[in-house]
């Protein structure tokens, strides 16, 4: 393959270099076009104009198409040119917010600079819609404090899940320092500006971070373990999930991407453990011997790795135990016991059970499923 010359970025027009950048994101948290969601404390999704403010880097990440010395198409925004496109598409009612992320511009402090300069020039413009910053590790915590100021949603991507493998993908950062130092005081950040009297008004953002899966050959319980820490420790909320895919012209080039089937089941685990109230133990019959996941739904697997446990007597059973039932999700838990005694599964359908999927593991008014494995496909 020819290395292709990069493009002069004063030659690209306005349009250009936002499809650049826009298409950029897609390495961070989010799919590749112009526009992501957020959402919010109530559920409701909040629609993002996504950027990079530059795609050129000093970091130096084996996986990243932006990466310093990799010959590509190189484009940036000014502060004040990403401030008059994001008012452009909130006066038309195509977004509700910005997702503001970029490449490291010399140093995270320089470039955490510009991103609040970014969020000032909205703020006092009298923009009031959702601002999400996702900013680089190492960002100093003075920056982050008055990025806190600002925005709605800030954070850092943690990539992978030990200081070993995040030297192999990022040489540049420190783990423990760069990325781990900085979940904690966005943590804390997040929870005084929630006490905050004047914030009451304003939407803040929980917690959130980064995995990219398959850059690194760290297992998926290796992954689900990190995931139950940083829920424990730094009040994770949800982890984001982007399956590797090799570049040309990194160091990563020739290895295998990671199958998208596995970001989905991470994705589902994730669910478990912070939804359902699961463990990074309970999971682990979901496992294969080296620690990876299958191409099952790991809900499903469970129930059907204990046998014993089903069915459960819906008009009985704790919120626990109806939260194992695959189809019964934490908002059909808490109708069902709020709504007992249910007399039928027309009740459990209009409470949002899918009794395709919960039928074999139920018992209700006397009545079960004749063969639960026939259902499940696994053998008594």
């Amino acid at each position: 393959m020819t290395r292709r010359s990069p493009a002069n970025e004063h030659h690209m027009t306005l349009m250009e270099r936002m499809r650049v950048l826009s298409e950029g994101t897609k390495y961070d948290s989010c799919n590749q076009s112009a526009v992501c969601h957020a959402f919010g404390p109530d559920g409701r999704c909040i629609q993002l104009y996504k950027t990079l403010m530059t795609n050129t880097c000093s970091g130096e990440c084996t996986y990243c198409p932006n990466r310093c010395g990799r010959d590509s198409v190189k484009a940036s925004l000014s502060p004040e040119e990403i401030t008059k496109i994001t008012w452009s598409f909130y006066r038309r009612n195509a977004i509700e917010g910005l997702f503001l992320s970029s490449g490291v511009m010399g140093d995270a402090e320089r470039t955490a600079e510009k991103q609040l300069e970014v969020a000032r020039l909205l703020r006092g413009q009298g923009f009031t819609g959702y601002i999400h910053i996702r900013v680089m590790p190492g960002t100093p915590k003075y920056l982050l404090e008055e990025i806190a100021e600002c925005a709605n949603k800030f954070g850092v991507n943690a990539e992978t899940t030990s200081t070993i493998n995040y030297s192999e993908i990022c040489p540049n950062f420190d783990y423990k320092n760069d990325v781990l130092q900085r979940l904690q005081w966005t943590r804390d950040l997040i929870n005084k500006k929630r006490k905050e009297e004047g914030f009451r008004g304003r939407i803040i953002g929980a917690n959130d971070t980064q995995f990219v899966v398959g850059a690194v050959q760290e297992s998926d319980r290796e992954i689900i373990g990190t995931v139950e820490n940083f829920m424990n420790r730094y009040e994770l909320r949800r982890p984001y999930f982007m399956s590797f895919d090799p570049v040309p012209f990194t160091p990563l080039e020739n290895n295998d991407p990671s199958p998208m089937w596995r970001e989905i089941r991470l994705y589902q685990t994730s669910y478990l453990l912070k939804d359902y109230g699961m463990t990074a133990y309970d999971l682990d019959s979901v496992l294969d011997d080296n620690g990876f996941l299958l191409d099952m739904d790991p809900k499903m697997l469970l129930a059907s790795c204990n046998p014993d446990t089903f069915p459960i007597n819906v008009n009985t059973a704790s919120r626990e135990d109806l939260l194992k039932v695959p189809g019964i999700g934490p908002v059909g838990a808490n109708r069902i016991i709020q709504s007992r005694p249910i007399s039928s599964e027309k009740e459990l359908s209009r409470m949002g059970v899918v009794m395709s999927r919960a039928r074999p593991f139920i018992e209700l008014n006397g009545k079960r499923q004749t063969n639960l494995f026939s259902f499940t496909g696994v053998g008594a």
